[in-house]
């Protein structure tokens, strides 16, 4: 689907506080910016930034608007804000090779050149430094070969990902002590997480799939890491035993008790049983216990059992937990692995509905297609946008999902095609809009996949994962994706005692392309204005405000 055709589908419905109706409302009559030049003009712009054309736009790179004050004829308590907005999310789209892996930039202790650089988990640290935990080796996966082993590595950036140091230095340049990390063993993926009290700790497979997760801590921002649990046990798993859950694969930290980190785990055993798990720890990652199966234990050769494995879990507000999942019955037979399975729990992970198929709605228009290794992101997560103004705990802002959009199956179809992809949902994935391709058209023979996405302060979006050219899937890029820019706020502010200025406001909105419409209320006065703080980077073009409609309720 081309993005001129999803941004015109995309219609937008932001759920706020509940709505009543203060006395004398619903005499009122609507309150409406944009139906003429004037009614933008006469209000007050900041500075030269804010330029009236058929609307806002800007002429810099931030400006702020604000109306003059609307005067009701008796207190409104709650109002109805319907937005007519362009912001374009995917303006301005780059493509930059972090790691080249055909110049074998790692050799191991065995002397082994490293040609494969990928499976990617971004951790922000602070306001500026990023660091991006990735892993190396001598293919996609070296299982059987005599040289199976492969490094776990991490980069460090001081600009929030525009540029990356060389591999395991820190953010000053000097080596990292513990870095990199090799024992002659295939580990797969990594795992790279920020706790709350800010230790940042690395998981990746001990051994291999079945074998559990060992874990590195650091206590002083990744620049020196040492073995905290040689073998994870998540304490009190139902059906199965805790220390051969695999970490790595998706968490957040409960806005409302902030020292709660919520992870999930995949589960492979001897005997051909998976499953997707959630577990929370309340010590920083020091310890783990069970909370409840998110995809139920299965076969993996049974394609009813259900069994599901790389989990993805994000917090959505009232104590609601989204999760998406990966098919695990059939893997690597071309007949299997032909769903992408949703679930919701509505009691912070105690439980979760039965798996719902969603490869309908994220398939693109292209048969057979499917959305893997997924994580998704509110926008409000401190974790994904540093200093974001959005309210977590209420969930507020668009989620975010980025993974492998694979066409024709998993790993073992032929030809296994799989590029990577951003989705996206304004109703906590009740829908889903998407695949926006980052990487060009699908073709057959790509491989690419197991990475992350994280917003910079400027509002512009970074993915970053691997990809194998179809030429030579033993050569690996870790590449990286920027897009976006533009972004839209709003606020509206009431004045109780008339004396011209705000005494409360709703919080301030993220609004997105197409019509958005939300509900302010609590303000409970009779004057009532409206603020927008349009935003931009310098190459990703200006958002522009068409019209604005406040009605009371």
């Amino acid at each position: 689907m081309k993005l001129s055709q999803m941004l015109t589908r995309l219609s937008v419905v932001l759920v706020g506080m509940s709505v009543g109706q203060g006395p004398g409302a619903a005499a009122e009559a609507p309150w409406l910016i944009g139906q003429s030049h004037a009614s933008w003009t006469q209000a007050q712009a900041s500075g030269e930034a804010i330029a009236v054309t058929n609307g806002l736009s800007l002429t810099g790179d931030a400006g702020k608007w604000t109306s003059k004050w609307h005067h009701w004829q008796g207190t409104v308590d709650a109002a109805e804000v319907a937005v007519k907005a362009a912001v374009a999310q995917f303006t301005n789209p780059t493509i930059q090779v972090v790691v080249k892996g055909s110049e074998t930039p790692y050799t191991d202790a065995s002397g082994v050149p490293h040609t494969w650089y990928g499976r990617c988990m971004i951790a922000i640290v602070d306001e500026h430094r990023w660091m991006m935990a990735i892993r190396s080796g001598i293919s996609h996966i070296a299982w059987h070969t005599p040289r199976k082993r492969d490094t776990i590595h991490l980069l460090t950036s001081n600009d929030e990902g525009r540029t990356w140091n060389k591999l395991d230095c820190w953010f000053d340049g000097t080596p990292m002590q513990g870095m990199p990390y090799e024992d002659g063993e295939t580990h797969s993926e990594p795992g790279l997480y920020r706790m709350p009290n800010g230790d940042l700790i690395l998981q990746f497979w001990r051994i291999d799939y079945s074998a559990g997760t060992r874990q590195l801590r650091s206590t002083d921002n990744g620049k020196t890491w040492v073995t905290d649990i040689d073998r994870i046990n998540v304490a009190g798993v139902t059906g199965a035993e805790g220390d051969r859950a695999i970490g790595t694969e998706d968490w957040f930290v409960d806005p409302e008790y902030p020292s709660h980190v919520y992870m999930a785990f995949e589960y492979f055993d001897y005997n051909g049983e998976a499953g997707s798990l959630l577990a929370r720890s309340m010590d920083n990652g020091k310890s783990y216990t069970f909370l409840s199966w998110i995809g139920p234990l299965g076969d993996m050769k049974n394609p009813d059992s259900g069994a599901t494995f790389e989990p993805a879990i994000e917090y959505v507000g009232n104590r609601t937990i989204v999760a998406v999942l990966r098919d695990m019955a059939g893997m690597g037979d071309p007949a299997g692995d032909r769903h992408t399975w949703q679930t919701v729990s509505t009691d912070m992970g105690k439980s979760f509905s039965p798996l719902v198929d969603i490869s309908a709605k994220i398939s693109g228009g292209l048969p057979n297609s499917l959305w893997q290794r997924a994580r998704i992101y509110k926008e409000s997560n401190p974790f994904f946008q540093h200093g974001n103004p959005l309210d977590y705990a209420r969930g507020e802002g668009r989620l975010w999902g980025f993974g492998i959009h694979c066409f024709g199956g998993g790993w073992g179809a032929s030809p296994h095609t799989r590029k990577p992809v951003v989705y996206w949902s304004d109703d906590n994935g009740q829908s889903w809009y998407g695949p926006q391709l980052l990487h060009g058209p699908m073709y057959p023979g790509t491989d690419t996949g197991y990475g992350d996405i994280k917003r910079r302060r400027d509002g512009t979006f970074v993915a970053a994962t691997y990809y194998c050219p179809p030429e030579n899937l033993n050569i690996a890029d870790v590449e990286q994706y920027t897009f976006g820019g533009q972004r839209a706020k709003m606020l509206i502010e009431a004045d109780r005692d008339g004396d011209g200025s705000p005494d409360a406001d709703s919080g301030w909105r993220e609004l997105y392309n197409g019509s958005s419409v939300y509900a302010a209320s609590g303000l409970g006065a009779s004057h009532w204005r409206l603020r927008l703080h349009l935003s931009s980077t310098d190459r990703a073009g200006s958002p522009r405000i068409v019209q604005v409609k406040v009605s009371p309720r």
